[in-house]
């Protein structure tokens, strides 16, 4: 497992996986930069209100804006980057598995409701977490532990339906569970992790795919 995020890491520069990375944030910027000029026009009017309902609705208005923005933006970015997901796992092989013969196509739709399902299971840990950030072992459990249940499902899903048939990526992740919640418990981590959260998508693409390589050749399934 390490090896894979050690290789993950180092693909960062590379051309392909560079313009997933800029494309991604620049059209998270785009989205909520549209979203925080809603809430600003949305401040504005409630700034109509007069005395202390007035100050508290725009001190409400700012305060939810900013927190908006800072949970949506690692959930736009896994939206967006699930739309390049297929680049950056033929990135991946191009360089460390040449020779495979071409992926099955993944139909757009489909890439849109991979990125929808982690977004909002992203979304969804962040907002259950948040009560128990005080209280850092159930905060571990539940943002790390649960998340990491979820997230190393759906990660090891959208890279295996490339190349198996559903059965097979079923069973596949049947026989190494914990193996792939462990993954999973390591990108919920980095999702955590102000700034580097923004393309942890891309990173826990790539490190799927590494870790989906090596499970597959164990098995001997292809």
């Amino acid at each position: 497992m390490l090896s894979a995020v050690v290789k993950a890491l180092s693909q960062l520069s590379d051309p392909p996986i560079r313009r997933v990375i800029t494309l991604t944030l620049l059209l998270a910027i785009l989205a909520i930069a549209l979203l925080l000029a809603l809430a600003w026009w949305l401040v504005g009017w409630l700034s109509g209100l007069q005395g202390l309902w007035g100050e508290a609705a725009q001190f409400g208005g700012i305060l939810a804006t900013i927190v908006v923005a800072w949970f949506t933006f690692p959930a736009l970015s896994a939206t967006i980057a699930s739309l390049f997901s297929d680049d950056v796992v033929d990135a991946v092989e191009a360089r460390y598995y040449p020779g495979k013969p071409p992926a099955k196509q993944v139909p757009i739709m489909a890439s849109i409701w991979d990125g929808l399902k982690l977004a909002g299971l992203s979304l969804l840990i962040n907002l259950v977490a948040l009560p128990f950030l005080f209280v850092p072992p159930l905060y571990a459990v539940i943002s790390w532990g649960v998340g990491g249940y979820l997230l190393g499902r759906e990660y090891f899903e959208m890279v295996a339906f490339r190349r198996l048939s559903r059965p097979d990526a079923h069973h596949l992740l049947r026989q190494y569970r914990g193996r792939f919640t462990m993954a999973g418990v390591l990108i919920a981590i980095v999702l955590t992790i102000p700034i580097v959260n923004l393309i942890a998508p891309v990173i826990a693409t790539a490190f799927m795919v590494h870790l989906a390589e090596s499970v597959v050749n164990q098995r001997g399934i292809r």
